[in-house]
């Protein structure tokens, strides 16, 4: 590359480390397949307070007295919603985040598929054209989910089929098997482990960075399974600052300076796609609210008015 490039210089290489960091997990299956009390179970043991964001006419209920839970119901599944209801659990300092079911942001009424859809139907320019309208506000929920300060466990709706088997005395029935998650085709790559639960209290472990899960099949998936995948979470160096990263943006008191100060590492930690709240409690991005915080204080002084609506893009 010749001396006269103008992009920015790449950072050295270093040595590489474990780090501690929240766990991003997603259970998939069929109805009837426990997913929700499964993690809820698996939150239990990750950490409490729990926030669950439920897409499921308030079924999660069913088991508060199992697992004790904070709820926020939804009825129609923008995905604007579940950015905002992110930035909301960020802001109050959940330490975990249960979303059940993430595939309803997908596949539901007012989700991405039926944003798509109307698109099309109305003659914007066909579905290329409305994934390109819808596609950053999906990218924007899945930074959101990834930079979130606590740990993230989600539940997927699985497509099915229908298997006949064969039991111990030579008679067949039908069991229905998962096929695939309700979500994009490559949904795995954003969680360290996705468990496709079975007919009969278990969980298989295909894709996993957790060692000890990979490959595995877990009988009665709990809260021991919470505790193997927690010990592994928190092995490592500890490099996950983002609850700090939204009470400094936050700061009444914040300076020009400072938020100068607090970028680079916001940088660092790959927060800047974090969904925060602005100081009049409006849904943004991390990156965005540094951004609009700093130009109001450079252009008004310590006492600039603060931005009174999100960015567009959230």
């Amino acid at each position: 590359m010749s001396s006269g490039s103008s992009l920015t210089p790449m950072p050295e290489f270093r040595p590489a480390v474990k780090e501690s960091r929240p766990v991003r997990l997603a259970f998939e299956g069929p109805s009837g397949s426990g997913r929700t009390l499964t993690a809820l179970l698996v939150a239990a043991a990750l950490g409490e307070p729990i926030a669950l964001i439920d897409t499921e006419r308030g079924m999660a209920a069913k088991y508060a007295d199992r697992v004790p839970f904070h709820t926020q119901e939804f009825t129609n599944y923008d995905p604007t919603s579940l950015f905002s209801a992110l930035a909301r659990a960020a802001v109050r300092d959940y330490p975990v985040l249960v979303v059940d079911t993430y595939s309803a942001f997908w596949s539901g009424a007012g989700g991405m598929l039926d944003k798509v859809d109307g698109e099309a139907r109305a003659g914007y320019g066909g579905t290329n054209a409305g994934w390109s309208k819808h596609r950053p506000m999906e990218r924007a929920v899945t930074e959101a989910l990834a930079a979130y300060p606590g740990h993230i466990v989600v539940t997927l709706r699985a497509r099915t089929d229908t298997v006949i088997e064969t039991d111990t005395r030579g008679r067949q029935y039908a069991r229905r098997i998962s096929v695939r998650p309700e979500q994009r085709a490559d949904i795995e790559y954003d969680f360290d482990a996705v468990g496709t639960l079975g007919p009969v209290a278990t969980v298989y472990f295909g894709k996993s960075r957790i060692p000890a899960l990979a490959g595995e099949v877990i009988d009665q998936p709990g809260e021991d399974l919470g505790r193997t995948i927690l010990a592994w979470a928190n092995d490592g160096v500890p490099n996950w600052p983002q609850r700090s990263f939204i009470e400094r943006a936050r700061d009444p008191d914040a300076t020009v300076d400072s938020l100068r100060e607090l970028w680079p590492e916001i940088v660092s930690a790959r927060a800047a796609g974090m969904a925060a709240l602005d100081l009049h409690d409006q849904p943004t991005t991390l990156a965005d609210l540094v951004t609009n915080r700093g130009k109001q204080l450079r252009a008004f002084g310590p006492a600039a008015p603060q931005p009174a609506s999100p960015p567009s893009a959230v």
